[in-house]
């Protein structure tokens, strides 16, 4: 600064917004005077450049995010300027860049408490980040989830309507489906809850996996849970309707299915591995089939009602098919020609004894009365020509309706009678021991026709059961009724007329036939009797073989055979038939 001469004015300077200007130790706000005497500072403003580091834990600890903010420094240069009387400052700002340190932030990591998972190329990356965006530099171990338990079921709990599409004609009884299941069925399974796996967290902690679900899955009536391949099966231990009750989550089968209405269009045919009651009617062309019983509270009117049970029908039945349990007649049959064996070897081996005994005496010359009896050839030979009689006719049946090993046994009886080397008594063994299977079977078969079939009344109507049927009401008129052991009427006037009856062991009825009716057909097998109250003239009484056609009106009749021939008893005395 130099004075100004004399007369001139002196120097100034004035104040600039961003510098600090001090006159002799003042900081100046205006425009100062200056000499060469004046000590003048000029302060620039600067700043050093710097990173402040944010870590922060988030997502439940599975990421650890870093936001970084990034001040730049600068410095404060004057710009030079050629001598003047009124200085004004002129200044120029020199920008301080700074790159992100790794370091530093790693250092920042570290303090936020993460241990685990850290991206170190994210880390290295923090060079080129800018301040705006937070970014991920750790990343834990996400919990692997475990696998819910489900309950899926294997059959429809409601009843479904089916139409084909590719179906030119369909049959409308026919589409709908009730809900079934047979014994032994498998109806619903249930995959147990698998369980997760643990996760880490940046900070190193262990993050639980969150429990599966488990499903209450419980058995009730009619059903059973069994544990196969890692999963509940349950199966039903009776056929009939499946249930799942939602609010207790429990599987049962009923043996019941009731349907309340008339089975008609509306409801479709019904069908069921159980037993069905229909609190209703049976219309016109439907079917009700069950494996089961089955009771009917209403009429039954040109249908087909079929049951592998027995068959209650409180109403009427009309121009109907009504049949309770399988059809027994080649088991019956079956039955007597194995009879018939079983009688003629049993006779051979019921002198096996005596005959060995009385031919040891014989050999050893100590021969006893009667001993010449029991060792005739003649007698042995017509023995096994009886029994030889009997395998043939039972050969002759059709065996296809035994279990395949069965029927084999059967036939090799055939062989067994030709068997070279052997005695009467052996070949009697061994047809016996050969049959063994085949009567078992027969017996059980046996056993499980006990279908009834009991109704008030029926008219042009064909019923059949397996054991007997019951007829509670009027009567049945131009039925015909099969039964493979009796036929009984228990109701007033319990008659019937103008049709085939027909049972294995007994038809006892309060009346039969009918003046000026078409013929009444009353008949039972070879060891079976007829017992009828009154019967009219016109009917045909059959037992066995025999038959006797009435041409009057007779009371308390009973018709059998005796010794061979038909004996009808009457009230007026008995009546024997040549």
């Amino acid at each position: 600064v130099r004075d100004p001469k004399p007369g001139g004015k002196p120097a100034y300077i004035s104040p600039h917004k961003d510098v600090e200007i001090f006159v002799s130790g003042r900081r100046i706000s205006t425009e100062e005077p200056l000499s060469s005497s004046s000590n003048v500072e000029v302060r620039l403003p600067s700043q050093e450049p710097f990173v402040n580091y944010h870590v922060e834990i988030v997502k439940g600890g599975l990421e650890a995010q870093a936001r970084l903010e990034i001040h730049e420094g600068f410095r404060t240069h004057l710009v030079d300027k050629p001598p003047t009387n009124r200085l004004e400052l002129e200044t120029r700002t020199e920008p301080i860049k700074i790159a992100p340190d790794p370091e530093r932030l790693m250092e920042a990591i570290r303090e936020a408490g993460v241990e685990f998972g850290i991206d170190r190329e994210a880390v290295e990356s923090c060079r080129e980040r800018s301040n705006r965006y937070p970014f991920v530099v750790a990343r834990g171990k996400p919990p692997v989830p475990g696998k819910d338990g489900e309950i899926r079921f294997l059959v429809p709990l409601e009843r479904i309507v089916d139409l084909p599409a590719d179906v030119l004609q369909i049959d409308f009884r026919d589409v709908a489906k009730f809900p079934d299941v047979k014994q032994g069925q498998a109806i619903a399974i249930k995959t147990h809850p698998v369980p997760g796996s643990p996760g880490k967290a940046v900070n190193g902690s262990a993050i639980p996996p969150s429990s599966p679900k488990n499903p209450k899955f419980l058995a009730g009536k009619g059903v059973e849970f069994q544990e196969r391949n890692g999963s509940t099966v349950a199966v039903a231990t009776v056929s009939g309707f499946p249930v799942f009750a939602e609010d207790s989550w429990t599987v049962s089968v009923d043996p019941v299915f009731t349907h309340r209405g008339d089975v008609d269009m509306a409801s479709g045919n019904i069908r069921t591995s159980g037993s069905v009651c229909v609190l209703g009617q049976v219309t016109e062309g439907m079917r009700v089939e069950s494996e089961g019983n089955q009771e009917i509270s209403g009429a039954v009117t040109e249908a087909v009602v079929r049951a592998g049970g027995s068959v209650r029908i409180s109403g009427n039945v009309f121009k109907s098919t009504v049949i309770a349990g399988k059809d027994t007649t080649w088991v019956r049959k079956m039955d007597d020609l194995l009879r018939s064996v079983e009688d003629r070897a049993e006779a051979i081996l019921s002198l096996e004894d005596m005959y060995r005994e009385a031919l040891e005496r014989k050999e050893a010359g100590t021969p006893e009365l009667g001993d010449d009896a029991v060792l005739d050839e003649l007698a042995q030979i017509e023995r096994f020509r009886n029994l030889a009689l009997a395998v043939s006719a039972l050969l002759k049946e059709n065996l296809s309706e035994f279990p395949g090993d069965i029927a084999a046994q059967v036939k090799e009886t055939r062989e067994m009678l030709s068997s070279a080397g052997a005695d009467i008594f052996e070949r009697a063994h061994g047809i016996s021991r050969l049959l063994a299977d085949a009567r078992a079977f027969i017996d059980s078969e046996l056993l499980s026709g006990k279908s009834d079939v009991v109704l008030p009344y029926a008219q042009s109507s064909t019923i059949e059961a397996s054991r007997d049927v019951t007829i509670t009401g009027q009567g049945a008129f131009y039925c015909t009724i099969l039964a493979g052991r009796a036929v009984k009427t228990s109701g007033s006037p319990g008659l019937l007329r103008s049709g085939e009856v027909r049972a294995r062991e007994l038809i006892q009825v309060n009346a039969a036939g009918g003046q000026g009716a078409a013929p009444t057909v009353l008949a039972v097998g070879i060891d079976g009797k007829i017992l009828v109250n009154t019967v009219y003239p016109n009917t045909v009484l059959t037992v066995g073989p025999q038959s006797y056609r009435t041409e009057e009106t007779l009371k308390s009749v009973k018709a059998s055979l005796v010794e061979g021939r038909l004996v009808v008893a009457t009230a007026m005395g008995p009546i024997e038939v040549d």
